[in-house]
């Protein structure tokens, strides 16, 4: 099964199955230095299989947003705590903007 997320599912828990992909898409705007990254994820059997980043429509202009996107792979049995944040990462965590965060149990 494969589940997709959004900025919206941000507190939830979740409880999939080992093998399950889960797609978080949060908004992102690259140019002004703000990326999503991971701050944590405390448990192995949710392993990150890809993070791109997706813009909003080809030829709309420098500086568009878009989409960024974390595809997770539910790899064994346990529960997972994941924190993302958006941050300027030079800034450090004072600039934190935005964060999501989602507990997976997996079965």
């Amino acid at each position: 099964m494969s589940l997709a997320l959004t900025a919206a599912d941000s507190g939830k828990t979740l409880e999939v199955s080992s093998g399950d992909t889960l797609s978080i898409q949060l908004a992102e705007n690259p140019t002004t230095g703000y990326r999503w990254a991971i701050q944590t994820s405390d448990e192995p059997g949710l392993k990150l299989q890809n993070s791109e980043f997706s813009p909003q429509s080809a030829g709309v202009g420098v500086g568009v947003g878009g989409q960024r996107i974390f595809t997770f792979r539910a790899a064994s049995s346990g529960t997972a705590h994941l924190q993302l944040k958006e941050w300027r990462q030079w800034e450090g965590d004072r600039s934190i903007l935005n964060r999501f965060e989602l507990t997976v149990q997996v079965k």
